[in-house]
């Protein structure tokens, strides 16, 4: 089994365990003979710290990932801040991928790797030469673009009821304080495996009319 070090955005971690309980070990779990190991410096915690995260939210970001000591990158190579100590990090863990969802960041190099959002690092890690493909190697489809962070959690809960796998695609600019994406006019995108796409949209659509008829 390869093993892939990957250091992690604090700010994802905040984010993503809103959506669902173990974002990282979901990641984990559905790479198929990749063993993925995350790491974080000190700077990533404190940094974590800084956003006043529930205690829940650092006790799981320091039992998911292991601390390592920074290296020595210039700030003033990076755009902001957080890109700075998430390639420092990678670097210092020896890691080809630093992951998270600011799309800003997504594809600023460092030294031996990239930063990289879920999307990238799926395709990175499955096999084959798929067009859009989860860790397992599946083609993806959109099936919804979320309002908000609560209406995608109310969606991909019901899409988990089911045990339908799904990818969340943010378009949150976490460096302009919440901002979407210039454009996109929507919070987030659910994708899930093709052959998942019908069912996963009835279901959806039934919630929302229900949703709608209630009002």
């Amino acid at each position: 089994m390869d093993t892939v070090a990957v250091v992690v955005d604090p700010e994802f971690v905040l984010r993503q365990l809103k959506l669902e309980e173990d974002p990282l070990g979901r990641l984990a779990h559905r790479s198929i003979g990749v063993k993925i190991v995350f790491f974080r410096s000190g700077p990533l915690v404190e940094h974590l710290e800084e956003l006043d995260a529930p205690d829940t939210v650092l006790a799981y970001y320091r039992a998911m990932a292991v601390d390592i000591p920074p290296a020595t990158l210039e700030p003033e190579d990076f755009p902001d801040r957080l890109s700075w100590m998430l390639a420092e990090a990678a670097l210092a863990a020896g890691a080809p991928f630093a992951l998270t969802d600011n799309q800003e960041l997504t594809h600023l190099p460092f030294p031996g790797g990239r930063i990289v959002d879920e999307w990238d690092l799926a395709d990175a890690l499955s096999p084959g030469d798929t067009g859009e493909p989860m860790e397992d190697g599946g083609k993806l489809k959109s099936v919804y673009k979320c309002a908000d962070d609560v209406q995608c959690h109310m969606l991909t809960s019901l899409l988990k009821n089911e045990s339908i796998p799904y990818l969340i695609k943010s378009q949150e600019v976490t460096s302009l304080d919440g901002i979407l994406a210039t454009g996109a006019g929507f919070w987030a995108e659910i994708h899930v495996f093709t052959e998942d796409a019908d069912q996963a949209s009835r279901l959806i659509k039934e919630f929302l009319s229900a949703e709608t008829e209630g009002e």
